[in-house]
């Protein structure tokens, strides 16, 4: 999640956030160059012909409408994918093999806004959040088919921005603006600060600090927005967050928002700036891998089979000042692995 600020109801001037958020939008547009697009050959179609192989799977897929803005995705076990509207709060579900998406999380189910996307154990969650910053950030939870189950809220000045499950079933999530990780136990029914570290808060007043993060065994990993770090945060035997560790990546990341974990010490993680890259950590240094650079400002990365499907946010060009127009239809990309 990126370039939003909260707004003040009372008053026209800009926030400091906004500002911030605006020149992060600014650089983000400058930085990120049209994704190339790709298209299958055409299949022969006379009665004499060979037979026709499965067609390979589709490079994209578009999602609907003209102001989606997708930030985030997932899958379930049969490799669905979901994918998180910042903009609309809706969420569409991509059956394998379909290249048309259905509503799962519709205009009536209350969120206005999507941040992080997640399926865990046959439910689907979200960072609902507000982009107008007039009411708090939750968490909350629907069976796969858009049926509502739970709803967790975070406080007041919190923003919900991703999530993660470790194997004991423990829920975290990550909130932008104090350098907080949440965590809501398996068998709890709310969420609590389970880290706070002042080296997480974002390092201005108005950015985007605490973003992207993944669970693997004994830690979390976390992305850092505004600073372009990646942090490793041990889960201690009690399950309480034990050492912050900075993780030096080399060549340095800009702006990385999603994370994924292909093994405990192999990393997918998605820079703004339209890069996709596998990071393998040894101790407190990784080397950066770039897997695809032409991607359109990506926000969220998913692994399905031997891919990885990345959102393709836009989110520059939403917060740009005035707003620039987005690239149509919005996609989110396969990479193969």
């Amino acid at each position: 999640m990126t370039h939003l600020t909260p707004r003040s109801a009372a008053s026209p001037q800009p926030s400091p956030r906004l500002l911030a958020c605006t020149a992060l939008g600014l650089a983000l547009l400058a930085a990120c160059d049209d994704p190339a697009e790709s298209h299958a050959p055409d299949a022969a179609t006379s009665p004499d012909a060979p037979p026709v192989p499965d067609a390979p799977p589709p490079s994209t897929l578009a999602l609907p409408g003209a102001a989606f803005y997708p930030e985030s995705l997932s899958a379930s076990g049969d490799g669905t994918l979901f994918v998180g509207s910042l903009a609309t709060g809706q969420v569409v579900a991509y059956d394998p093999g379909a290249t048309t998406s259905r509503v799962v999380v519709g205009a009536d189910s209350g969120v206005t806004g999507v941040a992080g996307v997640l399926v865990h154990g046959g439910e689907l969650f979200v960072c609902s959040v507000d982009t107008t910053f007039q009411r708090a950030s939750e968490v909350r939870s629907f069976a796969l088919d858009g049926a509502p189950h739970g709803t967790f809220p975070l406080a007041a000045q919190q923003f919900c921005n991703d999530m993660a499950f470790d194997l004991a079933g423990n829920l975290y999530v990550t909130d932008s603006f104090s350098g907080t990780v949440l965590r809501k136990t398996a068998t709890g029914t709310a969420l609590a600060p389970w880290l706070s570290d002042a080296t997480l808060a974002p390092g201005q007043a108005g950015a985007f600090g605490l973003d992207g993060v993944v669970a693997v065994a004994g830690a979390l990993y976390l992305t850092k927005l505004d600073t372009g770090d990646i942090f490793r945060v041990a889960v201690q035997a009690d399950g309480s967050a034990g050492a912050v560790t900075r993780i030096a990546v080399s060549p340095a990341l800009t702006a990385p928002d999603g994370l994924r974990a292909l093994d405990d010490h192999t990393l997918l993680v998605v820079e703004n700036t339209g890069t996709l890259a596998r990071l393998a950590v040894t101790g407190a240094t990784a080397t950066a891998t770039a897997l695809a650079t032409d991607l359109d400002q990506p926000t969220g990365v998913v692994v399905v089979g031997d891919a990885a499907w990345v959102s393709q946010g836009q989110l520059g060009r939403l917060f740009a000042q005035p707003p620039q127009p987005p690239h149509l239809p919005f996609t989110v990309a396969r990479v193969a692995l």
